[in-house]
């Protein structure tokens, strides 16, 4: 719309010119009245001229003299200089009134010089038509180089708005995207411990049976607190939590098994955090420990003075210290791995942790392997 108007301002002017009758002035009715000034002077020159033909060709000048509407712009053309149709006419009617052919030429010559300059006047207001037409062409240029250069900075103006709203919905999009991806991971554990616990349950013994069933109650409430889609944002991105005490130690033994030793002070250790958020980030660490190692993994809870540590300790081949922040970030892993995986555990073992005020760190273990250390407030 701003280009609109800056094209009209600009066009309405040069419109306005182009219109003007004036636009094709040549000044025709000035150099034809000389015409018929030296028409009549040549024809009274020869006496051979028929007196009637003399009387038509006095008539006709005399006619144009008399009329000053033949003659356009007669205002602006007399400002140019001091000629005036008034004293071409006063002069010619004083050559027709001469009693002598004496005095009479001597009037003819001094109405065609009056007549000469009023038509040279009239060259110059053609100029300065010309002149005013060449400005307002130049003025109209001028608009149009400044439309074009608006309309190619409006438009890197839109094109720009438009890619920065296309990234801000392809960045809503990946955010999502990588939401939904979290919220897969951390359902595919508990599901698989379902669905072998549903196979086992069949042949197990009774004592065996309600082990499972734990198994099966507690991943079930596990798969209840990750499988809500619509507050995917509270759960892995400005996540939420529901906060109260958890024992650590109790919390460490659950994940006892037959490569995992857990060791566990006697005394009760307890932390202020959401349970199950605390032990999504405990499940990321150790099934990492358990996949890329093939020997034991050590669970360990080490209470210290208004803090408390849970290390995650594997025998494999440890980690480069400079790929440590990287492998925290999405779909990260470290270099050589060929074991299946999505590169998405630690990053919501860093969420969660992050979540909860804790520290979460991976160092190189004594003696090899990987150390995972999560130190929480107590």
């Amino acid at each position: 719309m701003l280009t609109v108007l800056l094209l009209m301002s600009g066009f309405t002017p040069i419109l306005r010119v182009l219109t003007d009758p004036n636009v094709s002035w040549t000044g025709f009715s000035y150099q034809g009245l000389i015409n018929k000034i030296v028409a009549y002077t040549l024809a009274d020159l020869d006496s051979a001229t028929p007196p009637a033909k003399l009387q038509r060709l006095g008539d006709q000048a005399l006619s144009s003299l008399e009329n000053a509407a033949e003659f356009p712009d007669l205002r602006e053309v007399e400002a140019e200089g001091d000629a005036r149709l008034a004293t071409v006419l006063r002069l010619f009617r004083q050559a027709l009134n001469a009693a002598d052919a004496s005095r009479r030429h001597q009037f003819l010559r001094a109405t065609l010089n009056e007549a000469a300059y009023l038509n040279t006047q009239s060259h110059d207001w053609i100029h300065v038509i010309q002149a005013a037409h060449a400005a307002q062409l130049v003025r109209l240029r001028a608009v149009l180089l400044f439309a074009a250069l608006l309309s190619g900075v409006l438009s890197a103006v839109l094109i720009l708005r438009a890619l920065r709203l296309w990234r801000q919905q392809k960045s809503a999009f990946d955010g999502q995207q990588e939401l939904l991806s979290l919220a897969s991971h951390e359902l595919r554990r508990p599901l698989q411990a379902l669905l072998i616990a549903a196979d086992l349950l069949p042949e197990a013994s009774a004592e065996e049976r309600l082990r499972l069933l734990r198994v099966v109650e507690e991943n079930a409430l596990q798969v209840a607190s990750r499988a809500d889609l619509q507050r995917l944002d509270a759960m892995y991105s400005k996540v939420e939590l529901e906060w109260e005490a958890v024992c650590v130690g109790a919390l460490l033994l659950s994940f006892a098994g037959p490569r995992t030793h857990v060791e566990v002070p006697a005394e009760e250790v307890q932390v202020s955090a959401d349970p199950r958020r605390l032990r999504q980030v405990i499940e990321n660490l150790h099934e990492n420990a358990l996949r890329y190692s093939s020997g034991p993994v050590t669970l360990r809870c080490v209470p210290g003075d208004g803090w408390v540590e849970v290390q995650v300790q594997d025998e494999g081949e440890g980690i480069d210290p400079g790929e440590v922040e990287r492998l925290f970030r999405p779909r990260e892993r470290g270099r050589g791995q060929g074991r299946p995986g999505e590169g998405l555990g630690l990053t919501v073992a860093r969420r969660l942790a992050d979540a909860h005020g804790a520290q979460l760190e991976l160092l190189g273990a004594p003696g090899g392997g990987t150390l995972a250390v999560l130190r929480l407030q107590r």
